[in-house]
């Protein structure tokens, strides 16, 4: 049991999709490395799963996006967090990190906070871009933030919680295993641009986003003949999500599995979905546009409750619009196939932007920053429990 002298730490993850399984592993393993006897459960993912982390629940129980599918999931949410309360009070762990996922998770940490166990939110929710006060309440139920971006530690500092930035745990991470020449001469490609498309890794943004990306495509294609196009697939996405999208279509694409960062590197321009996947596009310095779109209900309410000028990461992170932003009814074929051939068809555009992303880059810390987070929650554990 976790609390007992000598017993190895007992740490419980909460995670909720793709990218917070990314964070998680990269953490966990660097955790393992120290103290190979710790113990790590919750809900995460294969990630995560392949370094020793035990899953009650999996990433792909939670991963839901707006009001009305998490309405219509609200049944298997509450189960969810039911198990995870009676694990809690029957296990207690040393301590809860909870990593982005706020709907869910600060109900976990009033619910662990309660019991006495200690709550470490790693990845905060980004609830300063649409709801400041909130940030206060979240606050309440934490014992400390770990946040990715310098300008959040006066944010959380502000809010009222003890909060520590180590870097963004990208930076260092975020590479290709091989060079652009090499992947364009794989897929025989030797002229006319290369644009990866990157729809999400949620089943609901392949049905909302992927579908209007491919009206791009061919829009680009009409007047790019020469165009071809990569489609990276998330772990979480399964090929059959993608292919009835395809059918029907004569595009020149090629669905990459586990060559994310290869294809967005080797690429002239990305069409990112709204997320993590525009902080690696950035890190690996490909030109992007950015893009979202979810249900009507759900557009229709982020357009009000979003209090920040832009959305997309590298653009919050510059604090300027350095990247093209199409969100909501704005995310529409014609206008997004237009800026990305203005895009194409401008070598200044394209140097501009590789500077701009560049400097993103510079502001996110030096790399080691999983390293460096993990050595402070270790800490945190002696602190708590000296073993």
């Amino acid at each position: 049991m976790a609390g007992e002298k000598g017993a190895p730490y007992r740490v419980f993850f909460a995670v909720g999709e793709q990218s917070g399984d990314l964070h998680g592993s990269l953490v966990l393993s660097q955790l393992k490395k120290i103290d190979p006897e710790l113990i790590a459960e919750g809900i995460g993912g294969p990630m995560m799963e392949k370094i020793g982390f035990k899953s009650l629940h999996r990433i792909d129980e939670l991963g839901v996006i707006g009001f009305l599918e998490v309405a219509s999931s609200i049944g298997r949410l509450l189960k969810i967090f039911g198990d995870t309360k009676r694990y809690f009070r029957q296990v207690k762990p040393d301590l809860l990190i909870l990593i982005d996922y706020p709907g869910f998770n600060v109900e976990l940490a009033k619910t662990a906070k309660a019991l006495g166990i200690k709550v470490l939110y790693y990845i905060c929710p980004q609830v300063w871009a649409w709801n400041a006060g909130r940030t206060a309440k979240i606050a309440n139920t934490i014992d400390e933030a770990v946040v990715v971006f310098p300008f959040e530690v006066d944010i959380w500092k502000k809010a009222g919680t003890e909060v520590n930035w180590f870097g963004h745990p990208l930076v260092g991470m975020v590479e290709s295993k091989v060079s652009s020449e090499q992947l364009r001469a794989e897929l025989e490609i030797t002229e006319g641009p290369l644009i990866s498309l990157l729809p999400g890794s949620r089943s609901q943004e392949i049905y909302y986003i992927l579908p209007l990306l491919l009206d791009t495509a061919e829009k680009i294609l009409a007047r790019k003949p020469g165009a071809r196009f990569l489609l990276p697939m998330a772990a979480t996405i399964d090929e059959s999500k993608i292919k009835p999208h395809l059918r029907g279509r004569s595009l020149p694409i090629t669905l990459m599995r586990d060559q994310t960062y290869e294809s967005v590197q080797a690429s002239d321009l990305a069409l990112v979905a709204s997320g993590t996947a525009t902080l690696e596009t950035a890190l690996l310095g490909t030109p992007m546009i950015i893009v979202y779109q979810t249900n009507f209900l759900t557009s229709i309410l982020t357009k009000f409750l979003i209090q920040a000028p832009h959305i997309g990461l590298p653009n919050v992170i510059a604090g300027e619009k350095i990247v093209p932003e199409f969100l909501r009814w704005q995310f529409q074929s014609d206008p997004l196939a237009n800026e990305a051939i203005a895009i194409l068809e401008s070598v200044e555009k394209r140097k501009t932007m590789r500077e701009k992303l560049g400097k993103v880059k510079e502001r996110l810390g030096e790399p080691g920053a999983a390293k460096r987070v993990a050595e402070h929650i270790l800490k945190r554990l002696s602190e708590g429990r000296p073993r």
